[in-house]
């Protein structure tokens, strides 16, 4: 092994040395020379001084700094084949996937270098020879090119973007030939051939052992952003570890994006925006078992606009309920109504049932007007009777209903944007703030019965649209959806594809089952249960009266309401049996009968009304302590001898009923 050696030495360098053979000490050694006179001359550079040749030194000396010399570099040697060891080692432990496709490349590219190489070994003689002729080659641009152009291999094999000069020195080449060498497997040889990705590495959470703590501040349901929660992390931070140890905010950035989303927002998101980061499960509407009516799916949707009512004539917000038959997302029925409710949905399977037949399987959500005893009781709702099993979604999870969740996003606003009260997504904030504001005002001063309008709210006429205007957009927009909207999932439109169905329904000598007139008449009406006493029912505050009920006195019977007109009840007994239609007589506390949609109308007006007159009691209520402070102050005055004011008597009267009547 060549040993470098100087060629002079000073004497402090030769004291540091700690030989057995000469002093310790510079001085010592200066003395040990000059007795035995060694060969030396004056030391170039600053400083001064002698330095003494190493071939003048006694051989006991030279002998001893080339052990010293040997055993420095044998220990330089065996830790760099240590670490030469450890790198292949920690190869090793690389996993394939996550390889990129260049450094398969690479890898492979290396390999058939490997390969060349071992077929010259048997031409040449030896793997040195063999190394040096490829390499050679390699820079002369030579290698074969016959079945592999070795010369692109090569240049693949070195994984460099620009390369000035052509060729791998035989160095590199020797080191791919032993890691090639050393594998066994195929994959083996891919993990230590292929290069290592460069830029930053992977991020540890050993070395972002703050991070628990501020996602602990950050993970709340009250959304603070990241400079705030970590305006909070670094006071609690520094005070728990000291302020060396708090991380720059951007490290906090760089951190949160490199976590997944749905990790990044635990703690901050819940229910339905939660699961909508999760992976979840596809229902498959176009298995092949699933036909016309298998299953309806129903939703309702408020629809981002403003319409004129139908009773008052207000601005409001309406709300449309859609029934979808799933396999052909053929829309088979719809409603508008003032909300979701009983009577909006009951309304749309009526249309849906008597245009398309009954379906099996009706599906919806947990929403009150989908779910009550009006759809589905056992012995009076109207899905039981006619035989329709209802299934609904687990709560928060609109993702099992997302043919009509999808509808809905689409479908609606459609409708919504034929109107200038559209205030959705996408409209402009500014103008849709003065129309909305136009439109009430002008309502307003209609129901007032102002006869000269402002210039504003002459601008506001014809932008209300009423409840007609608003129906027929919606039966061209569901005609347009059904006939000539391509559905991508079906790769036509849902008419054509509800034709399919039907045919294939013929084919296997299927029917859909009819709602007949008896059922369109009965079935859609909300049942109530009550006890007959002395032939009278007592229905929503109106008394119902039939000869035949009299024989069942105190015996519970069914009464079946019409929504629209309350002059008779169908009564049957709890079994369905018919009894008789019961009618309304001219009892003074029905004196003037109301419908059921009249008296729910009623209902949510004295809500409106209550919560009205909550307000403004809570304002008096903000009011009143400035009135007690101000009459306290009048009081200290008159007592403390003041002179009185001409409104002291009137000030002492305010306080004196405010004491008393509060």
């Amino acid at each position: 092994m060549n040993v470098e050696i100087k060629q002079f030495y000073t004497a402090t360098e030769l004291a540091a040395m700690k030989l057995t053979s000469i002093p310790t000490s510079a001085i010592r050694v200066r003395g040990k020379a000059v007795k035995e006179n060694w060969d030396s001359r004056k030391r170039e550079g600053k400083g001064g001084g002698i330095e003494y040749a190493f071939n003048g030194l006694p051989k006991e000396v030279q002998a001893e700094i080339k052990a010293k010399q040997v055993k420095a570099e044998m220990k330089a040697l065996t830790a760099k084949l240590d670490t030469s060891a450890s790198r292949a080692a920690a190869l090793l432990e690389r996993d394939t996937t996550e390889l990129t496709h260049t450094q398969r490349t690479t890898a492979d590219a290396r390999l058939l270098m490997t390969l060349l190489v071992a077929q010259y070994e048997l031409q040449t003689g030896g793997r040195s020879k063999a190394i040096a002729l490829v390499s050679a080659l390699s820079r002369a641009g030579a290698l074969p090119n016959d079945s592999v152009d070795y010369n692109q291999v090569c240049q693949t094999a070195l994984a460099k973007k620009r390369s000035s000069s052509l060729g791998v020195g035989e160095r590199k080449l020797h080191e791919w030939c032993l890691q090639a060498d050393k594998c066994q497997t195929g994959e083996d040889r891919l993990k230590v051939l292929a290069p290592q990705k460069q830029g930053q590495p992977v991020m540890a959470l050993t070395r972002m052992n703050w991070l628990p703590d501020f996602l602990a501040i950050y993970r709340n349901t009250r959304g603070l952003n990241v400079a705030e929660a970590y305006r909070i992390f670094e006071l609690a931070y520094a005070g728990k570890h000291g302020t060396d140890t708090v991380p720059h905010i951007d490290a906090v950035y760089r951190a949160l994006n490199k976590l997944p989303r749905y990790v990044r927002e635990q703690g901050r998101l819940t229910g339905s925006k939660m699961k909508s980061l999760l992976t979840y499960i596809k229902r498959d509407w176009n298995t092949s078992w699933f036909v016309n009516n298998d299953v309806w799916v129903g939703d309702g949707h408020s629809l981002k606009m403003k319409v004129q009512h139908p009773d008052h004539g207000r601005p409001f917000t309406p709300e449309l309920t859609i029934i979808m038959d799933a396999p052909s997302r053929y829309v088979v029925g719809w409603s508008l109504a003032y909300s979701e409710n009983t009577f909006a949905v009951a309304d749309a399977l009526r249309h849906a049932m008597q245009k398309h037949g009954i379906p099996a399987i009706y599906y919806s959500d947990n929403g009150s007007g989908q779910t009550n005893h009006t759809l589905d009781d056992d012995l009076t709702g109207i899905l039981p009777r006619l035989g329709v099993h209802h299934e609904t979604g687990i709560p928060g999870n609109p993702q099992g209903r997302g043919i009509i969740e999808r509808f809905n996003k689409t479908v609606p606003k459609w409708i919504a944007q034929q109107f200038a009260t559209y205030y959705g997504a996408g409209a402009d904030a500014e103008t849709t703030r003065k129309t909305l504001v136009a439109v009430n005002s002008l309502a307003k001063a209609q129901s007032e019965h102002k006869a000269v309008l402002t210039p504003i709210q002459q601008k506001a006429k014809g932008k209300l649209p009423t409840w007609a205007q608003l129906l027929d957009v919606i039966e061209h927009a569901i005609d347009y959806y059904n006939n000539q909207w391509v559905h991508s999932a079906l790769g036509t439109t849902p008419a054509a594809f509800r034709a399919q169905l039907m045919q294939k329904m013929q084919t296997h000598g299927e029917q859909m089952i009819e709602l007949t007139e008896v059922e369109a008449r009965d079935m859609f009406r909300p049942s109530f249960k009550r006890k007959v006493s002395r032939a009278w029912l007592s229905v929503l505050n109106n008394q119902y009266w039939h000869k035949a009920l009299e024989p069942l006195d105190g015996v519970e019977v069914v009464a079946y309401v019409d929504i629209h007109d309350p002059k008779t009840v169908i009564v049957r007994h709890t079994d369905g049996r018919y009894i008789c239609d019961a009618v309304l007589d001219g009892n003074q506390c029905a004196t003037f009968p109301k419908s059921l949609v009249e008296k729910s109308r009623d209902a949510r007006a004295d809500r409106r009304v209550k919560k009205l007159k909550e307000e403004i009691d809570k304002a008096e209520m903000e009011k009143r302590p400035t009135l007690e402070h101000e009459a306290m102050a009048t009081l200290h005055e008159l007592a403390a001898g003041t002179e009185k004011t001409q409104d002291d008597e009137l000030v002492m009267f305010e306080w004196q009923a405010l004491a008393k009547y509060g």
